[in-house]
């Protein structure tokens, strides 16, 4: 009980810093936007084209997933920002409790502010680029964006922890994020492409949810690992 107030605490201490200034939600919802309409403004005829094409409509899903990885990064990049400028990590970690505890408080905020984008988000995103409902596999788009947004923030929040030390810590994050989280980007397309599509088939729709789980589990084990460690240097 006392870890779990404990964790509470920095939560809310995250989430009562955004709702102050709302920096980091206001660049992520923007940056959205104007990613989807350049891409429905940029790419007009394409897309129109994709749109007539049942084969290849399913390929709408992944715009969506470009757009929210890079405003994720945006927001990734600046978790553990105020704490280093501000000099309370030193606070944190002379507190008398569990490291890996500021890793897990960043986890959920970020999984919090992440998933208040989407919701604002997917409204822009189905009225800019989707044409016929989805509503039999609207399950599946769910778990997609869950399965995508575990995978993303375990990766970012560790990574963004490793890079906030660092001189070019704002060039750092992507350049680290990016080459690992290929394989869950495409994933995450691969499964968007059947919510999209007027088809799917189940088998491998359960292939691609195995392994964004796998993924996923991975890099949630490996902060228990390495966190102490990355916080120290």
């Amino acid at each position: 009980m006392k870890t779990f107030k404990q964790l509470y605490a920095l939560i809310e201490k995250d989430i009562i810093a955004q709702l102050r200034t709302k920096d980091m939600l206001s660049a992520m919802f923007i940056f959205i936007l104007l990613a989807f309409v350049i891409l429905n403004f940029g790419f007009f005829e394409v897309l129109e084209v994709i749109k007539q094409n049942p084969k290849v409509v399913g390929s709408v899903g992944g715009l969506l997933w470009v757009a929210l990885i890079f405003a994720a990064v945006l927001g990734l990049n600046r978790t553990f920002v105020l704490e280093k400028d501000e000099g309370v990590m030193d606070g944190l970690l002379l507190a008398p409790f569990d490291r890996s505890l500021i890793y897990w408080g960043k986890f959920i905020s970020n999984i919090i502010f992440l998933l208040i984008i989407q919701v604002l988000s997917l409204p822009v995103f189905i009225l800019f680029f989707i044409t016929q409902s989805f509503a039999s596999q609207a399950w599946l788009l769910i778990i997609t964006i869950i399965l995508g947004d575990l995978g993303i923030v375990a990766v970012g929040t560790l990574l963004s922890a490793i890079s906030v030390n660092t001189r070019a810590r704002d060039l750092m994050l992507p350049i680290l994020f990016f080459p690992v989280i290929i394989p869950l980007l495409i994933g995450v397309v691969k499964l968007s492409s059947f919510v999209f599509a007027p088809q799917s088939n189940l088998v491998t729709i359960r292939v691609w949810l195995q392994f964004l789980g796998v993924y996923d589990i991975i890099f949630l084990i490996m902060p228990f690992l390495v966190f102490d460690f990355v916080v120290e240097d």
